[in-house]
C-alpha cells in the first residue's frame, strides 16, 4: 500500500509525524489533492491545547491548496491537474440553516470540518468532496493560495461590518486574522489602530504602518478616545477571543463590536443595560459564508499587502517545532513569546 507523510493529532498535546496510506476516491464526487502548501492556523494551536473541539487521531490542517490528481466518476466542475484551494467546512445543503442561507451554522459542519474532524492538509495528499474545491488563477501562488479560506472568513466579517470611509476602527489582537482586518481597514476606514502584546507582531504592525498599542503597557480605552478626538471607535474587531469586555469599553455609542476570535476557555462579564443604553451592535458570525470566490478575487487583484504576513515556509517535518514560533511550547503546552505571524508548510517531492 502506498504511503505518505502526515502530521497527525493524536490527542491534546500530541502531534506526531507518521506514515499513513495515501487516500483514494471513495465517493463519486470525491477528489484527491496532492498538497502543495498548508498554513498553520491559530485554531490548530488551540486544538493542541484542547481549547477547540477536536477528533483524536486526525490529520490537522484546514488552510491548504494543491493539485487534483484523482477524481470520482461524478466530478464535472474540476479536473485532473487543476490547482485548487479548499473550503474546509463541508455544508450538507439540506438542513434548515443551509436552506435559509445561513450555511455557517450547518448542523453537519462540526462533524465534517476538514482538518479538524476529518483528515486535512498536514499531509502529502487529502481526500475532499469536489464542491469544496476552488480553482486558483495563475496570479495566486501556492503560498498565498493556502490562505484563501483564511481570507474568506475575514471577508464574511467585512460583509457584516459594512465598514465606511469615515469609520474609526480598532482591532484587538494582531495575529493573522487581525492582520487581514487591518489591511481592509487601511484601504477603507478613516483611521485604524491595533493592539498586540507580542513584540514580534508589534514589529509587523509597525512595518505595515499601523498605530499599535500594547494592552499590557498602554491604557487602550484612553488611547482610542484620544486617537478618535473623544469619540472612540465606530468599529471594534475583537480578534483574540479573550477581550470582549475591553472591546465594549472602546466602542462609540451606536458602534459595532465584532467578537471574531475564538477561545472556548474564556468567559466575559458584561452589563446588558450598557449595550442597550449605548445602542451597541454586537455582531455574531462564524466562518466564511459564500466568500471563497470574493477572497480569490481580492488576492488575484493584489488588494492587500501580504508580504509581512508570511514569516516563513518550512518542510512538513518541521511542523511540530513551528508551534513554538506561534507561541505554544509543544512539549509543555505553555505559552511562550511568538516569533512568527503566519507559517506555511510545504510538502517535499
Amino acid at each position: 500500500m502506498e504511503k505518505m507523510k502526515a502530521l497527525v493529532f493524536k490527542d491534546i498535546g500530541r502531534l506526531v509525524l507518521e506514515d499513513r496510506p495515501v487516500p483514494h476516491v471513495q465517493e463519486p464526487d470525491d477528489v484527491v489533492i496532492k498538497i502543495s502548501r498548508v498554513g498553520i492556523c491559530g485554531t490548530d494551536v488551540k486544538i493542541m491545547q484542547g481549547k477547540h473541539h477536536f477528533k483524536p487521531d486526525t490529520v490537522l490542517g484546514h488552510e491548504f491548496c494543491g493539485e487534483i490528481v484523482e477524481v470520482g466518476s461524478h466530478v464535472h466542475h474540476v479536473k485532473l491537474g487543476d490547482r485548487v484551494s479548499i473550503d474546509n467546512n463541508i455544508r450538507c445543503g439540506f438542513c434548515s440553516f443551509c436552506r435559509m442561507g445561513l450555511t455557517s451554522q450547518c448542523v453537519e459542519i462540526k462533524k465534517n470540518a476538514i482538518g479538524v474532524m476529518r483528515d486535512g492538509g498536514y499531509a502529502e495528499y487529502c481526500l475532499v468532496p469536489e464542491k469544496q474545491c476552488y480553482v486558483l488563477p495563475d496570479e495566486i501562488d501556492d503560498v498565498l493560495g493556502s490562505q484563501v479560506e483564511t481570507l474568506a472568513t475575514v471577508v464574511n466579517g467585512m460583509n457584516h461590518l459594512q465598514m465606511l470611509p469615515y469609520d474609526y476602527v480598532l482591532i484587538l489582537g494582531f495575529g493573522p486574522i487581525g492582520y487581514l482586518f487591518a489591511q481592509f481597514a487601511k484601504n477603507i476606514a478613516a483611521k485604524v489602530a491595533v493592539t498586540e502584546i507580542d513584540p514580534f507582531r508589534i514589529g509587523v504592525a509597525k512595518e505595515c504602518g499601523l498605530t499599535v498599542w500594547n494592552p499590557h503597557v498602554d491604557d487602550i480605552e484612553k488611547n482610542i478616545t484620544e486617537f478618535t478626538y473623544g469619540r472612540k471607535a465606530d468599529i471594534v474587531v475583537e480578534a483574540t477571543g479573550n477581550a470582549l469586555e475591553q472591546a465594549l469599553t472602546c466602542v462609540t455609542p451606536g458602534g459595532k463590536v465584532l467578537p471574531f476570535g475564538m477561545d472556548s476557555s474564556i468567559t466575559a462579564s458584561i452589563v446588558p443595560n450598557e449595550i442597550t443604553r449605548w445602542a451597541t451592535k454586537i455582531i455574531g458570525l462564524y466562518l466564511g459564508q459564500n466568500t471563497m470566490v470574493p477572497a480569490i478575487r481580492i488576492f488575484q487583484e493584489k488588494r492587500l499587502n501580504m508580504k509581512p504576513f508570511f514569516t516563513k515556509v518550512i518542510p512538513l517535518e518541521d511542523g511540530l517545532e513551528a508551534f513554538g514560533c506561534l507561541g505554544l511550547d509543544p512539549n509543555t503546552l505553555q505559552h511562550q513569546p511568538k516569533s512568527a505571524m503566519k507559517i506555511v508548510m510545504k510538502m517535499q517531492p
